[in-house]
């Protein structure tokens, strides 16, 4: 301690580098001898910090400080992991933000100025943090890690109480917890206010938004985590409920919808991610990390999130996906003036893909005649069962939609949905009370009329289709659909169990019932039914959307494997 007193007043009365690293040196070597007692170690980690600070941006005394010097890249190290052991100890402390809180430090104190923050909320809504140091990540391809300054954090929001008066922000958020990444930075002013005494700013920065610091007239990265905090939101929530959704299509009913991983942003494109036949939306957290890797994405685009029980009739399906459609719209951009939110891009696999097409296709009147073969106005039922039938049976192509991606997706069904599985399948599904008796009472009234009129397909399936008799080839639904005109830009990725080339199948689809002629781009991948968690797929994807944003792309055409 001594040694380090004497230090300090020497580098006070004459700044110099060597100096100020040797006082870094010296506090992380205390801290670490100072285990037993967390007060005293927190003291020298904050010394480190400040020294740290001083040496990598103070002119005076390291005026030819260059940042890529080896010793800087280590001064960068010390301030980041000390920082870091500081915040642990005020988590542990029970230590909140004040201003003019006064935090000593060996020879001196740093008093907490202001708090500036370019988060979607205040700090005062997160309920704790975990820092991505404390975590290693498993099970992903990539981990996305931008090395500068910083400490890299999951920031852990409160759950807001679901009531009628919720905001509307809240209303397409997870019901899981909620997990966002940031990063924490001290800015330490590098002249005392008076004396020891030096003034900080604590600074909280949303790495989708940021990765860069100014330090005067020096730009530096922020450290920045993106996979830490999504893994960590993943693993503690609850398990997928995939079966359960296509079992019981009722139990989910409660949770379907559109999810947003941030707060509507209205200057963001909006990515639609679509799950399939007994799966969730964490099925598409491999494709979310790589897609979060790219800065131009992050910058450009906001990810959503469909999610809807498989057991129910896919056109069922499709109408819940067009309301919630419309319901983000109502909320967020009543007056249509977002141009953002008209490039929306949906992204979808397997089953989903029978949804999204839905939303640029357009129905006419011809599943409604295959179906009833008598007009809908000719029908004694109540408006409540009319507007029921019109919502399924009737649509147009969603003017937010403007490019899709179909990924293993079953366009002319798949033949799991006749073999035992599915039989099976079918057998154990429980559609959903309503949905069963809104149909019901309508069939009913349709009597004879249908039957007269109504197609052979139709007539033969004897009861309201599930979620799997959708995926039937013999489905006349999918028949009709995929022949009408997709009216945006689309793309197909496709699977093949031996070889990346046309032909075969993913285990579950074949190839000649995902392909579809008219496709801006296929790309087939050597990949099981699972192929949206390949790296090739996920980097197929990001190359689209780098395509969509146009001229306004950075680093077009650069992608290299």
């Amino acid at each position: 301690m001594g040694l380090i007193t004497m230090l300090d007043a020497q580098y006070r009365d004459d700044p110099y580098g060597d100096t100020l690293f040797a006082l870094m040196e010296l506090s992380h070597l205390e801290a670490a001898r100072s285990k037993g007692i967390p007060e005293d170690a927190a003291v020298r980690h904050l010394s480190c910090v400040l020294y740290a600070s001083l040496y990598l941006f103070n002119l005076k005394s390291n005026p030819s400080a260059n940042l890529y010097h080896p010793y800087s890249r280590v001064a960068a190290q010390f301030y980041n992991r000390s920082l870091a052991r500081y915040l642990l100890y005020a988590r542990e402390a029970g230590l909140r933000y004040e201003h003019g809180r006064k935090l000593p430090v060996l020879c001196g104190s740093i008093v907490l100025d202001r708090r500036l923050s370019d988060l979607s909320w205040q700090p005062e809504e997160f309920a704790g943090f975990k820092l991505a140091y404390e975590y290693e990540v498993g099970g992903l391809d990539t981990h996305n890690v931008n090395p500068g300054l910083g400490v890299p954090m999951a920031l852990i929001r409160k759950q807001p109480p679901q009531q009628e008066d919720t905001r509307p922000e809240d209303r397409f958020l997870p019901t899981i917890e909620q997990t966002y990444a940031a990063t924490a930075f001290l800015r330490i002013k590098p002249e005392p206010e008076s004396g020891n005494t030096f003034l900080a700013d604590f600074e909280l920065y949303d790495p989708m938004r940021t990765d860069t610091l100014r330090l005067g007239e020096v730009s530096v990265p922020l450290e920045t985590d993106l996979t830490t905090p999504l893994a960590y939101m993943i693993a503690n929530a609850p398990s997928p409920q995939g079966i359960a959704g296509l079992m019981d299509p009722e139990a989910m009913a409660s949770q379907q919808g559109l999810y947003m991983l941030q707060p509507y942003q209205p200057d963001k494109i909006p990515v639609v991610f679509v799950h399939g036949l007994m799966s969730s939306p964490q099925t598409w957290v491999s494709m979310l990390n790589g897609l979060m890797g790219d800065p131009v994405l992050r910058r450009r685009y906001q990810f959503w999130f469909f999610k809807y029980p498989t057991g129910n009739p896919v056109l069922y399906s499709a109408a819940t996906l067009r309301d919630s459609i419309r319901r983000v719209r109502m909320t967020f951009d009543p007056d249509g003036r977002d141009a953002q939110f008209n490039k929306m891009v949906i992204v979808s696999h397997s089953m989903g893909g029978l949804l999204s097409k839905t939303m640029v296709e357009s129905s006419g009147t011809g599943l409604w005649d295959m179906f009833s073969g008598v007009s809908l106005e000719e029908i004694d039922i109540t408006p409540d069962e009319r507007d029921f039938l019109a919502r399924i049976f009737f649509f147009e192509p969603q003017p937010a939609v403007s490019r899709v991606v179909f990924i293993a997706t079953p366009h002319r069904g798949a033949g799991m949905a006749m073999g035992t599985i599915g039989r099976i399948g079918r057998a154990l599904v429980t559609l959903p009370t309503t949905l069963l008796k809104t149909t019901t009472g309508v069939l009913a009234k349709l009597g004879q009329k249908r039957a007269a009129h109504a197609s052979k397909a139709f007539m033969q399936m004897g009861s309201l289709p599930t979620g799997i008799d959708s995926l039937s080839p013999k489905n006349p639904t999918l028949a009709y659909l995929v022949n009408a005109k997709i009216q945006v830009p689309y793309h197909s990725i496709i699977g093949n169990e031996r070889e990346a080339k046309p032909g075969g199948t993913d285990g579950v689809v074949p190839y000649e019932s995902s392909h579809l002629d008219g496709a801006e781009s296929e790309l087939v991948v050597h990949s099981g039914h699972n192929v949206q968690e390949h790296p090739l797929a996920i980097r197929e994807v990001r190359r689209i959307l780098l395509e969509h944003l146009g001229d306004d792309a950075p680093g077009r055409g650069a992608l290299q494997p």
